[in-house]
């Protein structure tokens, strides 16, 4: 980001702060309403049209509450693998995945999520994603599941409160643990008073019926029953290292593959043999 463009970001993101921070005193719902809105409401990665690798797919649409929910279907004679993209994203991130995996003959699901790539919705926010991946993953009854970033914590969020007996196996790409830890960010970079963050978080709770402070992927894997495959690198500046080093802590069966200098995306050739290798593997570990 250029010096000016860092400029510009300040003055937009602590004046927004500041207006919460004083709209809290008029209207604390609303107030609450606002920074909830602006938190959930992604920026980037919705799509006007399909793009040329997602049109190589037969597409369908699924729906959730009135909510059309794209997904994109590659056929192949082995199982099924959903996958499952992050925040400000959408299902074309996975191209070099669906294609190294394709030439395996894996069957390969991909789906937009709410708000994103050519699905409905504006808002975006782990419950509602993952009464998404719901109906997803009951029309095509997935084997697998693969989810990056913030999906992968949705994929976690899903299995423990679904328990789908379809699924086999999951593996998560940079996933990040504590739903707490994004709000905070969330709040230093907006100046949040204390009060505005408070009722912030009560937002959530009051829509989703949540508890904020337990909303954490350590938590949600100690629920899930089939094998689990982290993939992270240790230079991710998105989502830290840590976070996986904290999911395994509290479950220290899960296998771990640690890559160096391909941050958070994680779109390298060797990250795509380990998944296919925890996948064919009985032994659920990487290579």
């Amino acid at each position: 980001m250029g010096y000016f463009k860092k400029i510009k970001y300040t003055v937009l993101t602590k004046g927004f702060g500041l207006y919460v921070n004083s709209l809290h005193y008029l209207n604390a719902k609303f107030a609450a309403q606002t920074a909830y809105t602006l938190f959930s409401v992604p920026r980037k990665g919705v799509l006007k049209d399909l793009p040329t690798f997602l049109s190589s797919s037969r597409t369908q649409d699924l729906y959730f509450n009135d909510k059309k929910i794209k997904t994109y279907e590659w056929e192949g004679s082995k199982e099924t693998i959903l996958l499952i993209h992050g925040w400000e994203s959408n299902a074309n991130r996975w191209q070099g995945v669906i294609q190294f995996l394709k030439k395996k003959n894996y069957r390969l699901i991909a789906m937009d999520a709410p708000g994103q790539g050519l699905s409905d919705g504006k808002e975006f926010n782990a419950v509602l994603y993952s009464q998404f991946i719901n109906e997803v993953a009951k029309h095509y009854r997935p084997d697998f599941l693969i989810g990056h970033s913030l999906g992968g914590m949705t994929m976690f969020y899903y299995m423990s409160v679904y328990q789908p007996d379809f699924v086999k196996k999951i593996i998560a790409l940079a996933a990040p643990n504590r739903f707490m830890r994004i709000t905070d960010n969330y709040r230093n970079m907006l100046s949040l008073s204390k009060k505005s963050y408070k009722n912030f978080l009560k937002e959530f709770e009051s829509r989703f019926q949540i508890n904020a402070e337990t909303f954490d992927s350590e938590r949600f894997v100690q629920e899930i029953n089939v094998p689990i495959g982290i993939i992270h690198d240790e230079t991710d500046t998105i989502v830290p290292y840590k976070d996986s080093l904290e999911i395994i802590e509290k479950k220290p069966k899960i296998p771990l593959f640690s890559t160096q200098s391909l941050g958070h995306s994680l779109y390298h050739q060797k990250v795509n043999k380990q998944i296919v290798y925890f996948l064919e593997n009985d032994e659920n570990n990487f290579k």
